[in-house]
């Protein structure tokens, strides 16, 4: 395990051992109500809990807030051997279950508890119910989750188009860098990363990176890995299942206004699966793209405080 995403004086560090007895990092902020709701937060792919560290702030003021980084991430253990099976979408939500048993230890049985996720996180919390028949949750806000639509779906050739553009580009990120200013430059580069608040940039910029061990920084999430789970989800079968999920649930999808001349597959891919969910709903995220939380923080977490607590 290597240091935490989350600095000591905003969270408490813990370990999870999931699959294999494969370690988890996982945290609770030391601000929030002592005896308040609890919410857990899974991350995006290529990011870790560290990365959204002001959106956890902004949610600390109105639940005890827990976070962790999903294998082959941030803190936690990053499996090499059979990447296939180890960066599955499944090992990803029996990591969740992991974490959620150690967290309702902490809170105790009465606790309501709440989870919200960015992007890849939700495949976990959407497989802990349908595939694993758990459901340990009050509610689910999911931003974008990337559930990819069934072939017969009018939004499967989009989609397909669309996956072998971002294997590429993880496979190919540059994972090694000289100094923060060069880390910097090369995040600039991407133009989606131009589009993040202030604070949430200033947040990657630490938390995506550690020392490495020949000098410079090093990505905390390697491009192999990210291309590898990126390459897992077209495939996944995840939306045959999400009829299984019963908990209430909001599904947040890609402002199309953003960028009309180039059509995204995921509101209507995200609209099929809240229709397919028995109590979900699918709303757009204004003016915001896939990487939303990073965009408008502001607006994910009151979209967060809403749904859980509303």
């Amino acid at each position: 395990m290597s240091t935490p995403t989350l600095p000591a004086a905003f969270a408490d560090a813990f370990t999870v051992p999931s699959t294999g007895d494969l370690e988890i990092s996982a945290y609770r902020l030391r601000d929030g109500p002592d005896n308040g709701p609890a919410l857990i937060w899974a991350h995006a792919n290529g990011f870790n809990a560290g990365c959204y560290q002001p959106l956890l702030d902004r949610l600390s003021g109105h639940f005890q807030v827990f976070a962790f980084d999903a294998r082959g991430h941030g803190a936690s253990a990053k499996p090499r051997g059979n990447i296939a099976h180890d960066y599955a979408m499944l090992r990803f939500a029996e990591d969740l279950r992991a974490v959620a048993v150690r967290v309702r230890q902490a809170i105790g049985a009465a606790t309501p508890l709440h989870f919200a996720s960015h992007s890849l996180g939700g495949l976990a919390a959407v497989l802990l119910e349908a595939a694993l028949a758990e459901a340990p949750f009050d509610s689910l806000t999911l931003f974008e989750p990337p559930i990819y639509p069934p072939g017969d779906h009018q939004e499967r050739a989009a989609a397909l188009r669309h996956a072998p553009n971002f294997i590429r580009w993880a496979a190919g990120r540059r994972n090694h860098f000289p100094d923060p200013e060069t880390l910097r430059a090369e995040v600039e580069k991407i133009i989606t990363y131009r589009r993040f608040d202030d604070a949430m940039l200033a947040a990657y910029l630490v938390a995506a990176v550690e020392p490495a061990p020949g000098g410079g920084l090093a990505l905390r999430c390697p491009g192999q890995i990210e291309s590898a789970i990126y390459a897992n989800c077209p495939d996944s079968g995840i939306f045959e299942q999400t009829a299984k999920v019963a908990t209430r649930t909001r599904i947040y999808a890609t402002d199309q206004t953003v960028l009309p001349e180039l059509h995204s597959w995921a509101p209507g891919t995200m609209a099929s699966i809240a229709a397919n969910m028995p109590r979900a709903e699918a709303r757009t995220m204004p003016g915001c793209l896939h990487l939303m939380a990073q965009e408008d923080p502001d607006a994910c977490a009151a979209a967060i405080i809403d749904h859980a607590l509303g």
